[in-house]
């Protein structure tokens, strides 16, 4: 079984949240971190949102760490992936990688993974 860890570097990710165009409110979501490299969220797969997301759609996010002296980062987000989970742990829902940009430090963040 596979573990899953929330975290970005030496800052702990909570949640992200984003509009889409479209939709009225904005939509926060979990952060799951798989391995190393992998980070996403869960969306569930009747969720109005899923039409509105695109693999390669580049959009800012505001993402919640657990850092009390910096409790939010908005970061611009590319959608790499868009996964149907019909068996497992997260079944019913989709995964939604995501690749942050290079932050404004010129580090290179890691990939996000964002399943519904």
């Amino acid at each position: 079984m596979s573990q899953y860890v929330i975290r970005e570097g030496s800052q702990r990710f909570q949640s992200v949240e984003f509009f889409i165009d479209g939709v009225e409110c904005p939509h926060q979501f979990r952060v799951w971190e798989r391995g190393s490299a992998s980070m996403f969220v869960l969306v569930k797969q009747n969720s109005e949102i899923l039409g509105h997301l695109r693999v390669g759609d580049v959009m800012d996010m505001k993402y919640y760490t657990d850092d009390s002296f910096c409790p939010t980062r908005t970061m611009e987000t590319e959608i790499s992936h868009i996964t149907r989970d019909d068996q497992g742990r997260f079944q019913g829902h989709f995964i939604v990688g995501l690749a942050l940009s290079q932050s404004r430090t010129g580090e290179v963040a890691k990939t996000l993974t964002v399943k519904s």
